[in-house]
């Protein structure tokens, strides 16, 4: 405990003392102060922590004005002098004068006895001085109650993060959204760094590069507000987006004494941007694939069936036919690729059939047993018996998981694990394939769906992944990539649940 600390204590004590005790007051004169001290001991809101105090009697009154009359309506007994009215009633022993009468005050030195404590004119004036003054502090305080309360109240109904931050980066406060997506509390919050609490990963704290391109920053050196994007990424490897505001606040002074940061979450809002950026690259890739069979595929064609001809001629020399076999296995190639990009940039009717998921796994994974094998691939699977038919096309949804499956065994080239697990989410059946390979670098996992992509050297036409969403988007259904480098991807797909009944869309 300190030294103020033993203060407040002392005179907390006095107090309790003086409450035991009480003033019981006898005032003399109806001067200036005479109707706040009036009102002070009519209030019931100083018993809890101030000395009881009853007006007992008034000697020497000055007028019959109102505040007279409301206090001997209360029981305040009136009387000609003090003597009279300190003869009458002996329990007072506490005297105002209010009479400003410096003849009286000496009197009254003199007349008291040392338990009769005496107030004069100037110290009742003081302390009703006092008095007002509480009233309004108590005033100023309720209304700055009121006023946090209220803004208080607005930031936590705010849906993006609020956070207040001094010149050097420190939080000084937070909304409700910022404990609520961080799962922390805000005392946990206050007083770190906001480059170590909004880091750009779970995992790394932002790198001092990152710092200096950040808003804060901006509006540190600019004393302007400032915005930008920024992508985090979470434990499990999700990435979210957000547009991130920087609003300088400035004293009274106009020095720049703290910086209002504003976090909002834009993740659905890109997401869906990127899809339709994907429908535009799709509607843009179906019109160059019509042109591309028509003008291509068949001069293709004739390179490959005059190939075939020279290799069945019988005086070509090996030199030749070597090359001949070149110009074959490239012509091949080249309609493989053809045939990719004309059969994904090929509309498709969605189809409802009864999809048996497990079964459908089954099937993928005999075809890639002995690649797994050979690999030393160790394959789990987690499928559930109990598992609820989809809505969907069995055979593209094959291609779907062929696809995924042979993603992940060549990202595991030196060995691993593959897991193929099913569940009910909701409405929809979800099919996880996981695998302990490299993972995806997180600047490529934004790209990994577009069409053409590919982070392999020399292979692949880069419409495996392209074409598996595709076709669960037909489905009405949807796929989420989950990734960590030097840990592995999961990847999982949903599609919509076979209802009982038709859809009210079929019937006739």
């Amino acid at each position: 405990m300190t030294l103020d600390d033993d203060i407040l204590h002392d005179d907390q004590l006095c107090i309790l003392e003086e409450v035991e005790k009480g003033f019981n007051i006898g005032i003399i004169g109806t001067g200036p102060g005479f109707g706040s001290i009036i009102d002070l001991t009519r209030n019931p809101d100083l018993e809890e922590f101030f000395p009881k105090l009853n007006l007992v009697a008034v000697a020497h009154p000055g007028s019959r004005d109102r505040r007279l009359q409301n206090a001997l309506e209360m029981g305040v007994k009136e009387f000609a002098t003090y003597q009279e009215m300190l003869s009458a009633h002996p329990e007072i022993n506490l005297v105002i004068e209010l009479t400003d009468q410096q003849h009286m005050i000496r009197k009254l030195r003199n007349f008291l006895p040392p338990r009769i404590s005496l107030v004069d004119h100037n110290a009742a004036t003081f302390l009703c001085g006092m008095l007002i003054m509480s009233e309004v502090s108590n005033k100023c305080r309720l209304n700055l109650s009121h006023q946090q309360a209220l803004f208080m109240a607005v930031t936590d109904q705010l849906q993006d993060d609020m956070i207040l931050l001094n010149t050097k980066g420190v939080i000084s406060d937070v909304n409700r959204n910022v404990c609520k997506r961080l799962d922390k509390e805000k005392s946990e919050l206050i007083g770190q760094n906001c480059w170590k609490v909004f880091a750009c990963s779970d995992t790394s704290p932002l790198r001092r590069t990152d710092i200096a391109q950040c808003p804060f920053k901006k509006t540190l050196d600019t004393r302007k507000p400032a915005e930008a994007m920024q992508t985090w990424i979470d434990a499990q490897g999700r990435a979210r987006y957000f547009r991130v505001y920087t609003y300088p606040v400035f004293n009274e002074a106009g020095k720049l004494s703290r910086v209002v940061e504003m976090r909002r979450d834009i993740t659905v809002r890109t997401e869906m941007e990127k899809r339709l950026q994907q429908s535009e690259k799709l509607a843009a890739i179906g019109e160059l694939s019509a042109y591309i069979a028509h003008e291509i595929r068949n001069p293709l064609f004739a390179i490959g069936g005059f190939a075939n001809a020279l290799l069945r001629h019988p005086h070509l020399d090996d030199l030749s036919r070597e090359k001949v076999r070149i110009i074959q296995k490239e012509s091949e190639r080249l309609d493989k690729i053809l045939k990719s990009i004309i059969n994904f940039a090929r509309p498709t009717k969605p189809v409802k059939q009864e999809v048996d998921v497990n079964k459908v796994i089954h099937e993928v994974m005999q075809l890639f047993n002995l690649t797994c094998e050979e690999q030393g691939v160790q394959v789990k699977m987690d499928l559930d018996p109990g598992l609820a038919r989809a809505s969907g096309d069995p055979e593209l949804l094959k291609q779907g998981l062929l696809n995924l499956v042979k993603n992940a065994l060549e990202s595991m080239a030196q060995g691993g694990v593959l897991s193929l697990r099913t569940m009910m989410e909701g409405e929809y059946v979800g099919v996880e394939v996981s695998d302990t390979g490299k993972g995806i670098p997180k600047d490529l996992r934004d790209k990994i769906f577009n069409p053409f992509f590919t982070t392999k050297d020399s292979s692949g036409a880069g419409l495996g992944l392209a074409m598996t969403k595709k076709i669960l988007d037909d489905m009405g259904g949807r796929i989420d990539l989950l990734s960590q480098e030097g840990k592995g991807t999961a990847i999982t797909v949903r599609i919509p649940v076979l209802l009982a009944v038709p859809d009210s869309t079929e019937q006739t």
